[in-house]
């Protein structure tokens, strides 16, 4: 009883829980949350190799050392061929890499082998238009405008942190919300119901016909169940997580750097950052842009292939087509950059993560917000012309149509509001970059200084 540890009651209950089946059975761990394990896993690995500072990636374990020379040197040499950039990435993009030709070649068999009538050769090749559609806003946000500022391997990390991350953790997250604001809207219902006796009576004996009365006859409890769907479960969850998807990768190219030769040869710590405060900006912009197209690449192919009421290509496409137009989730990352920029880059340290993501969640829930409500007073208008699905009035098959006349204005104005948001942006950040030129300037002065 001497050499006993002494345990408290969390200990002796993971005890319990690590003789389970699958440790004493299979030799591994049932994860249910990967998200909660990767964090773990990060601060356990820095209590045990004492790496406070980042300087490996933790899932391949690999050494900065080993790979972002090669990236500063085509930084510093500017170095303008994708094949080069694409040379130097580390293994675990590689990895990435291979897993994504892996799952193609995959789907591509399935498509040809014609198993499932659903998900043909034609339906592999909308999937691959999904895939293109990320990667061109991704050409145009990286290699077009920022090449130099950030690298390929860090661009493909943060893609692969939104579209393997982020996704599911926003699903959990809105599913949890949406119970909470479920449940805010029907303590508002039943006030209506108490109130409306016969409603009452109506939705015990036909509740199909008494929901579409309530939403005739009560138009402000669905608008405001739509608002709360629109900021709360959808915008304010979305762009939490995509804010803290770009925090869940550290990449050597965010870090403060010193010259490649230098580094090397271990002779860089009285070498100044040689990266200036505007690239580190345009690197930001890039990785918190690319988090969101992973996630808005994952929600498409949702949408396209999960969400659409109809299996039929026609869909798919124009599906595909309407997320394609507004792209919203980039748009909004790059506005959180702005904040982020502002906090971590010019020690604005009032900035918070409200102030940081609330530009962001104002256009994104607006923008959902009036596709909702559009969607909802059109559908009041099919309910009071008896055009509605249970209607026995026959219609015209519109099976492959997803837009019609009607939904033009709502689309004008969607765009006019994404439109907004750009300019509010560019506005934003034409006026950031100027700070970042001047505060460039003052560090390039106080160096000179300090060598003389």
């Amino acid at each position: 009883f001497e050499d006993a540890v002494e345990e408290d009651s969390c200990s002796r209950f993971w005890d319990c829980l690590s003789k389970t089946f699958w440790n004493a059975c299979c030799g591994m761990w049932c994860q249910c949350c990967s998200a909660c394990a990767i964090a773990q896993e990060e601060r356990e690995i820095e209590r045990l190799t004492g790496n406070v500072e980042p300087k490996m990636d933790y899932i391949t374990f690999e050494p900065f050392s080993e790979y972002f020379p090669a990236i500063q040197h085509l930084n510093e040499t500017q170095t303008r061929s994708f094949v080069q950039h694409a040379k130097a990435i580390s293994k675990l993009s590689v990895k990435l890499l291979k897993n994504l030709a892996a799952v193609l070649a995959i789907l591509v068999l399935f498509a040809l082998s014609d198993i499932d009538k659903n998900f043909t050769f034609a339906n592999m090749i909308v999937l691959l238009l999904t895939l293109c559609q990320a990667f061109f806003l991704e050409y145009l946000i990286w290699w077009r405008w920022n090449r130099f500022d950030i690298s390929f391997d860090s661009v493909i990390k943060f893609f692969a942190c939104g579209f393997l991350l982020t996704t599911p953790m926003a699903m959990i997250f809105e599913l949890v919300v949406s119970i909470i604001t479920g449940l805010i809207s029907m303590v508002a219902m039943i006030f209506i119901l108490v109130e409306d006796s016969e409603l009452l009576d109506k939705l015990q004996t036909d509740p199909k016909h008494a929901m579409k009365d309530l939403a005739v006859g009560h138009p402000a409890l669905f608008i405001f169940s739509l608002f709360l769907n629109a900021f709360v479960i959808a915008a304010l969850c979305e762009e939490m997580i995509k804010y803290f998807g770009y925090w869940m990768v550290v990449t050597p190219d965010l870090l403060p750097q010193k010259r490649s030769n230098d580094a090397n040869n271990g002779n860089g710590e009285n070498t100044p950052n040689t990266k200036s405060v505007r690239s580190t900006g345009s690197g930001i912009t890039v990785a918190m842009c690319s988090v969101a197209l992973g996630f808005a690449c994952c929600e498409n192919l949702l949408y396209v292939f999960g969400y659409t009421p109809s299996q039929s290509l026609g869909v798919e496409i124009q599906t595909l087509i309407a997320r394609s137009i507004f792209p919203v989730h980039p748009l909004c990352a790059a506005i959180q950059s702005i904040g982020v920029c502002r906090r971590d880059l010019e020690g604005q340290r009032g900035v918070g993560i409200g102030r940081i993501i609330s530009p962001a969640i104002l256009l994104h829930g607006s923008f959902d917000f009036v596709l909702m409500v559009a969607a909802y007073l059109q559908q009041v208008e099919k309910i009071k012309e008896g055009n509605d699905d249970d209607s026995d009035i026959p219609k015209e098959d519109d099976s492959d149509a997803v837009m019609s006349e009607e939904d033009i204005p709502t689309l004008v104005f969607s765009f006019g509001m994404v439109l907004v948001g750009y300019i509010y942006y560019v506005w934003q950040s034409r006026a950031q970059t100027k700070r970042f030129i001047a505060m460039d300037r003052t560090a390039a002065v106080d160096e000179s200084s300090t060598l003389v």
